[in-house]
């Protein structure tokens, strides 16, 4: 049930809609043209990037979230456990994920996973965004289940100009489709203050330059979207590298009030 006191995505603003409207004019162009060449295999696969063998490997291959394979995730940064027990060696050897209460990357970044993410990301091939919201969505359900119905989603803002610069922003894109589609409350609760782009650092420097680069939105922003913080909200994200980004954002969040914040991305860097 949707809670009066959460704002969905502003109604003022349509660009929810029309991102949809572009994604189905681009499936149709890319179908006219011959269709797409599948990143992992190299075989025609239609409108998206992946044919359907190398998209059913891509979704059964997702780390589950449900509470049944907690086990198999580090408790403090979510990445799949190997040998280790329910700490993996990265985060024994020292905390960032202190402000996070769960962190649950879905696919590890390595091998064609990266050329996918390359894709999407790099190449501009936005008809995976709705494989990924899908993907998203499924592991939404689950932490529903497990920490509480309709979480609302607060997505890990770009770099002021990156929209338009560049005409869009993944994340953005991503929980467009989740509310759009599925109709997931979305709060954009965060501003990123820095341009500086963190795959360009090592881990340090995105350490020191997370800690400064994201804030609260304004209280006009914050009073529209959440005037009472909820109780708990997932963060989204594409990829966790250190986990500096989403400690950061997470330490943020709970300046407001909220007193639960779990994470979804999509990918892990070992």
């Amino acid at each position: 049930m949707r809670d009066n006191k959460i704002s969905l995505w502003p109604k003022r603003i349509p660009h929810g809609y029309i991102a949809c409207l572009v994604f189905l004019i681009r499936r149709l162009a890319v179908w006219v043209l011959g269709g797409e060449l599948c990143v992992r295999c190299g075989e025609v696969s239609g409108v998206y990037p992946l044919c359907p063998s190398c998209m059913k490997q891509f979704v059964d291959t997702a780390l589950p979230v449900s509470a049944d394979t907690a086990s198999a995730r580090c408790l403090v940064c979510g990445k799949a456990l190997l040998s280790e027990i329910s700490l993996c060696s990265a985060c024994r050897k020292e905390a960032i994920l202190t402000h996070t209460d769960g962190v649950f990357p879905l696919h590890a970044y390595c091998l064609w996973k990266k050329t996918l993410l390359f894709a999407w990301k790099s190449e501009d091939k936005r008809t995976l965004s709705l494989v990924f919201a899908r993907m998203v969505y499924k592991a939404y359900e689950d932490l529903c289940i497990r920490f509480g119905d309709r979480l609302p989603l607060v997505p890990v803002p770009p770099r002021p100009g990156k929209i338009k610069e560049r005409g869009w922003d993944q994340v953005d894109e991503l929980c467009c489709f989740l509310h759009r589609l599925w109709r997931v409350p979305v709060l954009k609760l965060l501003v990123r203050k820095t341009q500086v782009q963190q795959k360009k650092l090592g881990r340090l420097a995105r350490r020191r330059l997370s800690a400064h680069s994201y804030a609260l939105a304004s209280e006009r922003k914050l009073h529209a979207y959440a005037p009472l913080p909820p109780k708990a909200v997932v963060l989204v994200d594409d990829v966790l590298t250190t986990g500096s980004t989403l400690d950061a954002c997470a330490a943020q969040l709970k300046s407001y009030g909220i007193e639960k914040v779990y994470a979804i991305t999509l990918f892990s860097v070992a």
